[in-house]
């Protein structure tokens, strides 16, 4: 029996099975880890997160062998290349260089890389490469050894997700988005022709279950579709495979994707999942970590790398049987100095019993706690400014409309419409302004020239209106500026 933990923000999710290329579920169980111990798949408070989740294996019988870890963190960085047919050392070397760009010199980090297919033009091999930084990777092997669990691998999210669809999804359509929804967390997975194409996880900040959480569900989907049009993808979608909802609300979501101009219908997602119909929508709402029951081969599991080098270092020491022989030939001469030993050891005993003396006295014992305080202390200040950077890095992810935005609008407009903004709404994103102009179809040309710049995720209008007094045609448009943009001012 295998187990699947899933690590993303308070909620873990944990499936219980038998692993391998078709993965088969037997169990789920869910629990919510103390607030603030992990954010966005990294530990603030290893105690608290190892105890929690120690206490709840104990309470449902969970096995502790055969146990893989999938994490969703900002740290992790992935990436999907074309990789030559090479060997698995050549292959990771080439991987190495890719991320080069990426690596800090105040970083170790390892691979892993989770094959997704063939170019069927070039022919070469697909990857979905991804990089994790060791430390990261000790912190959680070290949660799970504090309960006695050795983990037989830690996977990324994205990997994990993208091969259970490679496995499973493609076998009932080559164009679809798979979208799973784990709490305030919703990610999208776009395959086209039968291959991976995008992944992106978006927060959401409105109350699960809310009419405003199934805009910004739908929203999500308007931004893949987006993507498909500025990668000028002809295919259409065929399919919308959705997890972390129940049949209940698909005709209500149906409709919010249809407002946002979605023509595909959302369906709940059931293939490679449990047959039970009573696992069933537990197994579609842990879908994570139901995905690491799907074996995609040990170069997915970034423990796989993890230890290359170590084992590496002990290969290089050919003298070590040299070494055993020299202990034993001097293994006399030390039976010899055994008297000697003893009477040494008499005097340092001596030397011990001073020190122990020294050590047990109220006034050292009251300074050591003083100490284990203060550090105490400032592990509490350092959880809680990692904490702040999180959050520093969350509003960082915002746009803003700056100077050169306003810039941009006004220069695409150049030569078609004359332009007055009327509102920029922060929380959402949204720039609004009227665009005039003598001929209709030169608002029209402006507004395609709009959808071509990278800066703007959504380009939205309403119909014109005509001004008798100005003689002029009047349109108001609406753009949603794509994430971080205008932050570099």
């Amino acid at each position: 029996m295998s187990v699947s933990v899933y690590f993303s923000n308070q909620i873990v999710q944990i499936a219980v099975g038998t692993r391998g290329k078709k993965g088969s579920l037997k169990q789920v169980f869910t629990t919510m880890a103390p607030e603030g111990s992990i954010i966005n798949g990294i530990i603030m408070d290893a105690d608290a997160l190892g105890a929690h989740i120690k206490r709840f294996w104990e309470a449902n019988n969970i096995p502790k062998k055969d146990v893989y870890l999938v994490v969703n963190s900002n740290k992790i960085a992935g990436k999907k290349l074309e990789v030559p047919n090479l060997s698995g050392k050549k292959t990771l070397e080439f991987i190495k260089r890719e991320f080069a760009d990426m690596q800090r010199e105040d970083e170790e980090n390892t691979l892993a890389y989770t094959s997704i297919g063939v170019n069927k033009k070039t022919k070469v091999k697909l990857l979905y490469a991804e990089m994790a930084p060791k430390e990261q990777l000790r912190e959680f092997m070290q949660v799970f050894a504090s309960m006695g669990i050795s983990l037989k691998g830690i996977i990324s999210g994205e990997g994990s997700i993208i091969g259970y669809a490679q496995d499973t999804l493609t076998k009932l359509a080559k164009t679809f988005i798979l979208q799973i929804i784990n709490g305030n967390l919703v990610s999208n997975v776009l395959f086209v022709d039968g291959t991976f194409s995008y992944y992106n996880s978006v927060r959401c900040f409105n109350e699960p279950g809310t009419p405003e959480y199934l805009d910004d569900l739908g929203r999500s989907l308007n931004q893949l579709e987006q993507f498909m049009s500025t990668e000028k993808i002809q295919s259409p979608v065929e399919r919308i495979f959705v997890a972390g909802t129940d049949n209940n609300n698909l005709n209500a979501y149906n409709q919010v994707i249809r407002d946002h101009g979605v023509d595909s219908s959302a369906e709940l997602v059931n293939t490679g999942l449990s047959t039970n119909p009573q696992l069933l929508h537990e197994s579609q709402t842990a879908l994570f970590a139901v995905s690491g029951l799907f074996d995609q081969g040990s170069a997915s599991n970034f423990l796989t790398f993890f230890s290359v080098k170590d084992d590496e270092e002990e290969k290089m020491n050919p003298q070590l049987k040299r070494y055993i022989i020299a202990v034993v030939a001097t293994l006399a001469a030390m039976l010899i100095g055994l008297g000697i030993a003893i009477t040494f050891r008499l005097i340092q005993q001596s030397k011990y019993d001073e020190a122990k003396s020294y050590n047990s006295s109220p006034a050292v014992v009251m300074q050591s706690a003083e100490y284990d305080a203060a550090v105490d202390k400032r592990d509490s200040m350092l959880a809680k400014y990692n904490s702040i950077n999180t959050v520093v890095e969350t509003i960082d992810s915002y746009p803003v409309c700056s100077d050169s935005v306003i810039e941009t609008i006004e220069e695409t407009a150049r030569g078609y419409a004359k332009i007055e903004i009327l509102s920029f709404d922060a929380e959402e994103g949204r720039v609004t302004f009227s665009a005039k102009a003598d001929d209709v179809n030169d608002i029209y040309k402006y507004i395609d020239k709009l959808l071509e710049e990278k800066i703007f995720m959504t380009v939205d209008h309403t119909g014109y209106t005509y001004s008798d007094t100005d003689k002029l045609y009047d349109i108001h448009v609406t753009c949603t500026l794509a994430e971080s943009v205008g932050r570099d001012e």
